[in-house]
């Protein structure tokens, strides 16, 4: 696969403000003082829940946060940062499940979510908005991909009646690794330290691989590539 870069230019912020599209998976690392791990996100199919996370990465919004919440054989519970972000809708998909390893969606009932997430260290099916007792809905939107022993490492930490640990689990830094832009197995990446935030269409639509269509490539130091990508 050949990548021509065309030139290099900058766009208004409004274009940045976009839905992403249905083929792109988001990675996202976070750095912890109890060590690394990596998730995944499931961008095609809960594009609002993943969206609203990647946004919130992507200005830094985590770091410093703490797991506040830990409950052994439950869940980690993180990302009660003030002030607090706009609420989104719920976002289900009857393929996704609270299973071990996946994030969801913290809240306070129907349509509360903002940046609390959680992450199950094991099969917590009840929370399902399809499964019972139905009293409890959390919209999962990615999965542990690496470093799970990390996870589990900070469910072990001991808490008070409050279930807060009584030493802080730390996020120092939360990053967006890469969005992986494929079609047909292939995946395009820019090869240089710069991370890559958005990747948008000459309407300013969030997309993906798209084989001879211009295509503008954002990354977090202000550059944009002009590319058109043939095979």
């Amino acid at each position: 696969m050949k990548k021509l870069i065309l030139t290099l230019l900058f766009l208004p912020i409004i274009l940045l403000i976009t839905t992403f599209d249905t083929n792109a998976q988001t990675q996202v690392d976070f750095h912890t003082n109890y060590g690394d791990f990596r998730i995944q996100l499931y961008d095609s199919l809960v594009p609002i829940t993943s969206s609203n996370f990647i946004n919130l990465v992507s200005t830094e919004f985590y770091d410093g946060a703490l797991f506040h919440r830990v409950i052994d054989n439950f869940m980690i519970q993180g990302g009660d940062v003030s002030p607090v972000p706009s609420v989104i809708a719920d976002e289900f998909n009857s393929s996704l499940s609270n299973i071990q390893k996946t994030i969801s969606m913290a809240n306070s009932g129907p349509n509360t979510g903002t940046s609390q997430f959680f992450i199950n260290l094991t099969n917590n099916t009840y929370l399902d908005f399809d499964k019972a007792p139905l009293t409890s809905k959390h919209p999962v939107f990615g999965i542990t991909i690496s470093g799970f022993d990390v996870v589990q490492d900070i469910g072990n930490v001991q808490t008070n009646s409050n279930d807060m640990p009584y030493d802080d689990v730390i996020m120092d830094s939360v990053r967006i690794v890469n969005l992986l832009l494929s079609n047909n197995n292939i995946s395009l990446e820019k090869e240089t330290n710069n991370r890559l935030i958005r990747v948008i269409d000459l309407l300013g639509q969030e997309t993906t691989y798209k084989r001879n269509s211009p295509l503008f490539y954002i990354y977090d130091d202000g550059t944009v590539e002009k590319r058109i990508v043939t095979e």
